[in-house]
């Protein structure tokens, strides 16, 4: 498939809303696809709102970015310097916190895109980059492991009052792929 032309950039206060209402639509996809409605619809409500996305723009530690085809947004990711877990041995890590990219853009080169940049964005002495996945989003962990991240933990991750499990996936900062 060819790849989408995409604009990637990095968010703004202006896009809070626009961003809330993507996440809110693609949240759902990456989960356990019998999860009670009721508890996406809490965590997009605490989770997603554009108030959220406010305080993350705003945020000297976070990179926003923004993939836009034909002047909609079709994927975003939120890296988040100097945020460790206790399960994942760094110095000065990084949290690869959200990468999601609507599914009519699958295999068009919008998540490898959002992936480079957020790398090549990683601060100089940052050692570790790490993540939690869903533990049975196949698809996710592969494009993960393909980016060279490799299991290091788990973790209980709460969609509303669902418990589900996660995994943590590290890789070190400033190796190429």
């Amino acid at each position: 498939m060819n790849e989408l032309a995409i604009d990637l950039r990095r968010a703004t206060a202006a896009d809070a809303e626009s961003l809330s209402a993507f996440a809110a639509g693609v949240f759902p996809l990456g989960g356990r696809p019998e999860t009670d409605p009721i508890h996406v619809e809490a965590y997009v409500a605490a989770e997603l709102n554009p108030d959220r996305f406010l305080n993350l723009v705003a945020d000297p530690r976070a990179v926003v970015l923004i993939a836009e085809g034909n002047r909609t947004i079709v994927g975003y990711a939120v890296l988040l310097h100097h945020a460790g877990h206790p399960q994942i041995p760094a110095r000065y890590p990084a949290e690869l916190r959200k990468i999601y990219v609507h599914p009519d853009y699958h295999g068009q080169g919008v998540a490898d895109a959002l992936m480079r940049e957020l790398l090549s964005s990683t601060r100089p002495n940052t050692d570790v980059i790490w993540l939690s996945v869903f533990s049975e989003n196949a698809r996710a962990i592969g494009y993960y492991t393909r980016w060279g991240f490799r299991f290091a933990g788990n973790q209980v991750f709460m969609v509303g009052a669902d418990r589900q499990k996660d995994f943590l996936m590290r890789r070190l900062a400033g190796k190429s792929f």
